[in-house]
């Protein structure tokens, strides 16, 4: 290019015009041919989400239940604190009576140590211990059966509890309902509630009676 600002004898004029000429043609020539070398454009600024097609997310609304006020306050919990209440001193007095048998025969035994040979005394001996071990066992079994009888109580006003809150929290449009005893501070006592789920709990689930085995 520099060869074009310099002065040239005025034969050559039409010469160099023509070679520029045809210079800027090649030039409009390979612009044409590939694309890559034109001016870069700007990048187009991202849709928002809601252009793109993407759900806005949920608002999230919290709820607060004291789950302990509930245990301790519903007609049902107190019918199961009744049951429970009566079935521990059935099991008190059975198991006073079956010491009572085991102590009346541990004085028979001894009584009979200077009366019977000494192969005869082990035998009875054996016999008591026998005895002691079956009444631990029959207690033992009676034990876990009333616990498993409370526990299966305790499950059934449990669920009962999470379906009426969870009824609650819907009704009045809460996404997320958390236990009071978690919470460090709230504003807001409307938040709360407990209340409207124990009224709602003891229409729905008065009492429960505890399936105990004979």
């Amino acid at each position: 290019m520099m060869a074009f600002t310099r002065r040239t004898p005025a034969v050559c004029l039409s010469s160099a015009r023509a070679a520029l000429a045809a210079l800027v043609l090649g030039f409009g020539t390979l612009a044409s041919a590939q694309p890559a070398l034109a001016a870069p454009t700007k990048a187009a600024a991202p849709r928002p989400a809601a252009e793109a097609g993407q759900q806005p997310k949920p608002v999230t609304t919290i709820a607060v239940v004291d789950v302990q006020f509930l245990l301790e306050k519903c007609s049902a919990m107190q019918s199961v604190k009744q049951q429970d209440s009566v079935q521990t001193q059935k099991f008190q007095a059975e198991l006073s009576q079956q010491e009572q048998l085991l102590r009346q025969a541990e004085k028979e035994l001894a009584s009979q140590r200077t009366v019977l040979g000494q192969e005869a005394f082990d035998a009875k001996r054996k016999d008591f211990e026998q005895q002691v071990a079956e009444m631990q066992r029959r207690m033992q079994e009676r034990r876990r059966q009333l616990d498993n009888a409370f526990s299966a109580a305790s499950a059934q006003l449990r669920d009962s509890m999470v379906r009426v809150v969870g009824e609650v929290a819907r009704e009045s449009g809460f996404t997320l309902v958390i236990p009071r005893s978690n919470i460090i501070y709230m504003a807001d006592d409307a938040l709360d509630i407990t209340n409207t789920v124990l009224l709602r709990l003891n229409a729905t689930l008065p009492q429960i009676t505890v399936n105990i085995p004979n």
